[in-house]
């Protein structure tokens, strides 16, 4: 596991307040009135400049975004207020630990990079991650958040011999864990995830328990609690739809069409456009048939489910 150490620069230009609109209706679970006291979430973008400069380039939302737009559709009518932070901006200084322990979770998006790499960007975020642990702030991370907080806690990540697991994650099952686990709540035993990775979790860290896996990937789930705090994290993308998923796959065709996933280029963007198409009409039979989607990754309460469970564990455990 690459060595974690604090780097530390200038602070206020990295970090980028938004605030979160209030939902006018109140939702399942637990809520607060818009006049108590507002969640604050950290979230880190945890993608390097030029994959962000990509994303742009694009017209395609940044992962910080994603994660706020996610995060706020699952507040059930609780006030949240972001900061959100970029490790790998020339810039960026870490939070301190005193400002890390005002935030009730920090947020962690994917990344372009493995856990594992000998760079500057990897430790900066690893360090971060493992203080969040050290100062009790409960964390939720996907993709490669999941990974980092292995390796954060003494955990290892590898590249998975069985190659990459891109597009639909079939038969994602909870463990004996996972199906009592509080971040699962009204989740079925078995599902399917928007998936996008090549490194697994190979490890588990100490205190760290497997809530989720399947075929593919052992661990696509895992908790940890430190310092009188819980915090869960997932190998899938919850924070994707069909319309994001398919921009995705469209900026990599050609690492996609070399890896053999298509046949050849022009594949892919079949494959994108009908996608899109059913993004546009989630009542395309033939569409959900061809490509075997069902609500999991259709339905936006099923797919979230996680992140409003841990949204209400937030809001139950505010300090």
């Amino acid at each position: 596991a690459a060595s974690s150490q604090p780097y530390r620069v200038a602070m206020a230009s990295a970090i980028r307040v938004l605030r979160a609109r209030v939902p006018r209706s109140v939702g399942a679970g637990r809520c607060m009135s818009s006049s108590a006291a507002p969640l604050r979430i950290l979230v880190v973008d945890g993608y390097a400049q030029k994959s962000r400069d990509e994303f742009n380039r694009v017209g395609m939302p940044l992962a910080s975004s994603l994660y706020a737009d996610m995060i706020t559709a699952n507040s059930a009518g609780v006030g949240v207020e972001f900061d959100t932070i970029f490790p790998c901006e020339e810039a960026y200084v870490p939070p301190t630990d005193d400002e890390l322990a005002t935030y009730d979770g920090c947020a962690f998006t994917g990344s372009s990079y493995s856990a594992y790499d000998d760079n500057v960007d990897v430790h900066r975020q690893v360090d971060l991650m493992a203080r969040t642990f050290e100062t009790g702030v409960s964390s939720f991370g996907s993709c490669w958040g999941l990974q980092i907080a292995a390796v954060a806690c003494g955990g290892k990540v590898e590249l998975n011999p069985k190659g990459r697991e891109v597009g639909v994650g079939r038969k994602v099952m909870l463990s004996g864990e996972g199906r009592d686990h509080p971040m699962f709540s009204g989740k079925k035993a078995a599902f399917e995830v928007f998936e996008s990775h090549s490194d697994e979790v190979t490890e588990l860290p100490e205190g760290g328990v497997l809530l989720a896996g399947n075929d593919h990937t052992r661990v696509q789930a895992m908790a940890v609690d430190r310092n009188g705090t819980s915090s869960w994290f997932v190998q899938y993308h919850p924070e994707y739809d069909l319309k994001y998923f398919s921009s995705l796959i469209r900026i990599r065709t050609e690492r996609m069409t070399s890896m053999g996933f298509f046949k050849k280029e022009e594949d892919v963007g079949v494959y994108c456009d009908e996608l899109n198409e059913l993004h546009d009409d989630p009542a395309r039979l033939d569409l959900l048939w061809k490509y075997g989607i069902d609500s999991d990754i259709i339905d936006v309460g099923i797919k979230q489910a996680e992140v409003k469970n841990w949204v209400a564990h937030l809001s139950a455990t505010k300090r």
